[in-house]
């Protein structure tokens, strides 16, 4: 019996001479652990690994799923109003078919609110109707998944092997043979896993296109230009056949480098005015969305005449719109409320200063005036702009009543986005409808009395984060997002004997600790020592601790059977430091995971402690071996390696995967882990015992619906679906498996598929309304 992932089983049967096998259908099947001597007809072979997660495995966890054009991460980013932007998509589409020539790279620019995105947004999935879409990626300034180019790389190979096949085995080939390409440079990245897999590829039947919108949301202007760069040496590298579409605001810094000389052999660039084509489009864009308007709130009995607005009122707005369709979908956005009239709305809106040159600040500022209590306003906004924070995280951050964030933001309808409350535990932050919006909010020429950019707002801010991770009474998904915005604001404010208390912290230490990516620790650690070193007198104790806390970081970074980071002294190696249990079980583990490069990418040092239930600070006797400022990682394992030299401390390496499998087991029954330990072939019948007593089915009662991730939810949920079939394989795979056993964990799948079904669906119905499209 042959399971396809994701469908039903199907059987392999072997029909005339020499036992041919054959498999109806045509869906691409995988062989895993298999010898076959001759293939026959047309077929793709894909390179696999016979332990641990496959090279695609690995890079489908790096993707931002919330970073594609239609990801059911994040409301759809907003589509061109039908019959809008026509010449510009025609345009596109002519491009993209195009062959290689002094164009395979189009920057598309203009101003702040001009369209881009949703132009963007309509060409992606334009181009995946038809099959062409290599990859899109759309970034948010401040987001953590979508605000830097980290997955970006990632996320644009794995939908390319999605939309051809052909350079799937390459590609995971690629990554299988380095497991930490995911960690290096963009550079480096965009050669191993877009320019080398191209080289030996067939031709393809079409030019993939990439989509990559708002480049200048960027994390900063280093990284965009070097981003710009290295996507321009791919397709210098001539073995790239690739269409590349780069949107953006016309920022001099990326002109600079689109426009440079060495670009122009394969860059070219495309303005979007705001010109007549533009305000006809918008003119469409208003008159349609007022009809739209009229319509649902004359069906709630609003009086409303037939000739509303009339069309001296759209040609006013349309003049102050500049030809930007912000300003049109913010004035729809602001009429369109449900609480008011929108005959009324409108009046506020028509009564700003028709002479203002800014008539987009007059609007943001019209908007937020209509919001009672303006200091609790602006602290709300502050933390939405600088903490990616959901409405309940805000709540209890600022110390305010449950549903205050959410009133607060209630008028806001036009400018913010506030989701529905967390459906089993999913985040969803507060986010701005447009980034012109948070950039009128951080300069205080524009916003005035609503700028939120002065520095008592932000040192409270971080003060109040640091009150909400001491209490105590923060769930972990609260408590590892307060956390990841504290380390990225903290060193903002002055040095602060308040927040010295937080750094003490082992529970926040051990959050830091585990930040992914793996070098993001080692980084934050020299931040916090920088700044502590700004105080007069330094606290010399946390200094030197987090100073331990940097070591530590540094000797896990790197594969236990790869080069060491540095040239470490091992001389001093002595074994009373390593007689404590859990550290001994830490760096057994450790060792034994490096012989399995599948299982050491999923299964690192922090996960490690947390199937353990340690902290990062049981390790911190291990700075006592090599020296306070290094830790010989190799020297210590070749030491427990060595049944000569380790002595009574020596345990088999049998011995060590049958324990982590057996605590593998036994955390799932109270906690959901991302790890999967079917990697290891072998089942051995304690371990089957164990699994008798472990029904993940019933998992879901153990989490509180509002404060923890569901067990099958979203991401999660596919994880832990990909476990039950593996669990169900290695199960089958042992000597006599016990077929009670396997009839059990057929149910748990059968369960928690339709869990997961159910909760998806859920989902759906409860998600956010979506706006009509508001831009052209």
């Amino acid at each position: 019996m042959l399971r396809l992932d994701g469908d039903r089983p199907v059987r392999l049967q072997t029909q005339g001479p020499g036992n041919v096998v054959r498999i109806e259908g045509d869906r691409p099947v995988q062989f895993q652990n298999s010898t076959f001597n001759n293939f026959a007809g047309n077929m793709n072979v894909s390179h696999t690994t016979n332990v641990g997660e496959s090279g695609l495995d690995l890079l489908y966890r790096a993707v931002s799923l919330d970073a594609m054009h239609d990801s059911a991460e994040r409301p759809p980013d907003p589509s061109c109003h039908p019959g809008t932007r026509s010449a510009i998509l025609e345009y596109l589409d002519n491009w993209s078919m195009e062959q290689p020539s002094d164009n395979q790279m189009l920057w598309l620019h203009g101003c702040a609110g001009i369209g881009k995105s949703a132009i963007a947004q309509q060409f992606a999935a334009s181009c995946h109707d038809r099959g062409q879409l290599g990859g899109s990626w759309f970034f948010k300034r401040g987001s953590v998944s979508r605000g830097t180019w980290k997955n970006l790389v990632p996320t644009l190979v794995y939908q390319l092997t999605v939309t051809f096949p052909q350079l799937g085995p390459r590609i995971q080939r690629a990554v299988e043979t380095d497991r930490l390409v995911l960690g290096k440079t963009i550079h480096h990245q965009l050669e191993k896993l877009l320019v080398q897999p191209f080289r030996d590829v067939p031709p393809l039947a079409s030019r993939p296109i990439l989509v990559i919108d708002g480049l200048d949301e960027c994390e900063d202007r280093g990284t965009q230009t070097a981003l710009i760069r290295a996507l321009i040496d791919v397709l210098h590298s001539g073995n790239a056949p690739l269409h590349i579409l780069v949107c953006s605001r016309s920022e001099p810094h990326l002109r600079d480098v689109f426009e440079a000389p060495e670009s122009s052999d394969v860059c070219r660039g495309l303005e979007i005015r705001a010109d007549d084509a533009a305000l006809a489009d918008i003119r469409r864009y208003l008159t349609e969305g007022f009809s739209r308007v009229q319509q649902i709130h004359t069906a709630r009995g609003t009086l409303l005449d037939e000739r509303w607005p009339g069309e001296n009122t759209i040609e006013h707005l349309i003049e102050k719109s500049s030809g930007t369709f912000i300003y049109a979908s913010t004035v729809l956005r602001c009429v369109d409320d449900e609480y008011s009239h929108p005959a009324e709305r409108l009046d506020a809106v028509l009564s700003l200063d028709p002479s203002s040159l800014t008539p987009l600040d007059d609007l943001y500022t019209q908007i937020l005036s209509s919001i009672p209590n303006k200091p609790t306003l602006l602290r709300v906004l502050h933390a939405v702009v600088k903490g990616n924070f959901d409405a309940e995280q805000i709540d209890s951050i600022l110390r305010m009543r449950q549903g205050t964030s959410r009133a607060v933001l209630r008028g806001l309808h036009a400018v913010v986005l506030v989701h529905p409350a967390r459906i089993l535990g999913y985040l969803k932050p507060v986010e701005l409808l447009h980034a012109s919006f948070g950039d009128f909010l951080v300069d205080s020429q524009r916003s005035l009395s609503f700028c939120i950019s002065g520095e008592d707002l932000l040192n409270t801010l971080v003060h109040d984060m640091a009150c909400a991770l001491l209490s105590g009474s923060l769930e972990p998904i609260n408590f590892r997002r307060i956390s990841t915005a504290f380390m990225l604001r903290f060193w903002e404010i002055p040095p602060s004997d308040g927040l010295l208390p937080l750094f003490w912290s082992v529970n926040f230490q051990h959050e830091v600790f585990a930040q992914t990516p793996r070098w993001r620790s080692t980084d934050q650690a020299q931040t916090v020592i920088s700044w502590l070193e700004r105080f007069s007198p330094a606290p010399l104790d946390l200094i030197r601790t987090w100073g331990k806390f940097y070591t530590l970081a540094l000797a896990f970074q790197s594969s236990p059977d790869g080069d060491s980071p540095r040239d470490y002294p091992a001389d001093l190696l002595h074994p009373q430091y390593l007689q404590s249990p859990d550290i001994l079980s830490v760096l057994r583990i450790w060792n034994v995971l490096s012989e399995r490069p599948g299982m050491l990418y999923s299964l690192d040092i922090h996960g490690i402690l947390d199937l353990l239930l340690l902290k990062w600070d049981v390790l911190v006797s291990l700075t006592k071996v090599s020296g306070a400022d290094s830790v010989d990682m190799k020297a210590i394992l070749r030491f427990l390696d060595d049944p000569d030299k380790c002595g009574p401390l020596y345990m088999p390496r049998e011995e060590i995967r049958r324990f982590a499998v057996l605590q593998w087991i036994r955390r799932l029954k109270d906690t959901v882990l991302q790890r999967n330990f079917t990697a290891f072939n072998f089942a051995h019948a304690e371990l089957l015992d164990a699994l008798k007593d472990l029904d993940l089915a019933q998992a879901c009662s153990i989490f509180k619906p509002d404060t923890e991730y569901h067990l099958h939810q979203h991401e999660h949920g596919l994880v832990q679906l990909r476990y039950l079939d593996a669990i169900l394989e290695w199960i089958r795979a042992a000597p006599s498996p016990p077929p009670d056993l396997i009839r059990s964990w057929e149910q748990q799948q059968k369960a928690v598929q339709q869990c997961y079904a159910r909760l998806q669906s859920e989902m759906h119905l409860n998600g956010p309304l979506q706006v009509d499209s508001d831009s052209g």
